[in-house]
């Protein structure tokens, strides 16, 4: 909620602002590579409760959620999910395998991939974890 929070208060006005009109929704990549079993039910449980707040309590601000490098069984869990989510919210969100860089790029300009993603970002803490931005010029 917090990040939904700065996200609606300092991050959409400093991108609207930077590049001359409005922004009002967000891109967002969740990487599944290196998920095991053990894990995979904390990653769904995430996925529901993340897409619950987003359609719930901030609708229309998401754009695009990929979930990339997707185990052989999270499309069966998916199935799942979906039910229990929002038509919109769906159509918003593509479930990829390890074959999502021609998928990203449509979305994403290479310069603002991250390189482990087959971009050229490369920020000094990792992209995940910077603060970077129109909203932070100092990170």
């Amino acid at each position: 909620m917090v990040e939904y929070e700065k996200f609606l208060v300092d991050r959409l006005p400093a991108c609207s602002a930077a590049c001359g009109h409005p922004v009002e929704t967000s891109c967002t990549i969740l990487d599944l590579g290196g998920v095991s079993l053990t894990n995979f039910y904390r990653v769904k449980d995430y996925i529901s409760q993340a897409a619950a707040i987003g359609q719930d309590r901030y609708p229309e601000t998401m754009g695009k959620f990929y979930i990339i490098n997707v185990p052989w069984g999270f499309t069966t869990v998916w199935s799942f999910i979906k039910p229990w989510l929002d038509e919109v919210t769906v159509a918003k969100i593509s479930v990829l395998g390890g074959s999502y860089k021609d998928e990203l790029l449509k979305q994403i300009p290479l310069e603002n991939l991250p390189k482990e993603f087959g971009g050229s970002c490369e920020c000094a803490d990792g992209c995940s974890l910077s603060d970077a931005g129109p909203w932070n010029p100092s990170a």
